[in-house]
């Protein structure tokens, strides 16, 4: 599967990556591994969904943020390695959702960058491994901040 024809395919184009705001990679290649930080569902500075879910974001605008979020993290992956031709699949994801204490959907709000997962990698390569939880608070407020470890092609 070429990535790159794939994202084309589904009228997905991968933002310019920026570099961290801090002492850390935006992604670490180890192994056949990379390991790619967290990221938030922005468009250059600005963050497209931000709030929390249980309170002023719904379910849907939370999947839509983490669906952008993994856009962001694709292209991060795409900076750190030098391109998308040899990324296999997505291993783990871990999304992290700023709520309220008694807001229970995370899952919910995770399947939005699940699906998208499914979608570009189809179901037997987009099979991954995932966790969801709630946070009180995250940087920018933005909705979700989701991270990923991808495998590369040997």
């Amino acid at each position: 599967m070429n990535l790159e024809q794939r994202l084309n395919e589904l009228s997905i184009n991968l933002p310019a990556s920026s570099a961290p705001g801090a002492k850390y990679a935006t992604g670490v290649v180890h192994q056949g591994l990379a390991w790619i930080s967290g990221q938030l569902p922005r468009e250059g500075e600005r963050v497209l969904v931000a709030g929390k879910l249980g309170r002023e974001v719904s379910i849907e605008a939370g999947q839509e943020g983490a669906r952008a979020a993994f856009i962001r993290a694709l292209a991060a992956l795409r900076d750190t390695v030098g391109d998308l031709r040899g990324v296999d699949r997505i291993l783990r994801l871990n999304v992290y959702v700023n709520c309220t204490e008694d807001f229970s959907q995370q899952s919910a709000v995770a399947d939005g960058a699940s699906a998208l997962i499914y979608q570009i990698f189809g179901a037997e390569k987009g099979a991954h491994a995932r966790t969801s939880v709630g946070v009180a608070q995250l940087p920018r407020n933005a909705c979700v901040e989701l991270d990923i470890v991808v495998a590369l092609d040997a």
